[in-house]
């Protein structure tokens, strides 16, 4: 993780004065300032809009009682798209553009979902989730289980926690 976060934060910056460099010497160094406020500016703007879009699906999946699992993952895509969008450099725009347009978000959304799902299948990823309604918890008979799921029905909010009975 120290590897990836040192990479981020040195190399990824001294790739993007090169590419700004390059642009300043074939359009002007004026023209390449101007290119880098406008992908901004219209950066944020679509940023702006698509999130917009993204809280009214989310509100409207919780109000029908769905989890927006989905809508979550576009935006948190955005956020990063849009903070990229704002960061000045060609590299980090096309990057936040790629996660901000709905087309190419869903397909990059897709292949890391592919991904994670296949990390899940070899073992590299395991998944927790913690719910006394799902699954039969291993400490409980089914008749307790059951008096448990009758007892706490109407609960809004249950915590448990399994104890070894060892």
């Amino acid at each position: 993780m120290l590897g990836k976060l040192i990479f981020l934060f040195t190399v990824v910056p001294i790739v993007e004065l090169l590419i700004l460099i390059e642009i300043g010497g074939a359009i002007g160094v004026l023209n390449t300032v101007l290119l880098v406020l406008i992908t901004g500016i219209v950066g944020a703007v679509l940023a702006k809009s698509e999130g917009r879009q993204i809280i009214a699906n989310i509100q409207r999946e919780t109000s029908m009682g769905r989890m927006p699992g989905d809508e979550l993952i576009n935006g948190l895509s955005v956020l990063l798209g849009g903070a990229m969008l704002v960061t000045p450099g060609i590299f980090t725009d096309v990057v936040g553009f790629t996660l901000v347009i709905p087309f190419t978000r869903g397909l990059l959304i897709g292949f890391i979902k592919k991904q994670v799902k296949g990390m899940i299948k070899e073992g590299n990823v395991k998944v927790y989730y913690n719910s006394p309604f799902q699954g039969q918890r291993p400490d409980v008979h089914r008749g307790e289980k059951e008096d448990f799921q009758k007892n706490f029905q109407n609960a809004e909010d249950v915590d448990y926690e399994e104890v070894d009975k060892e």
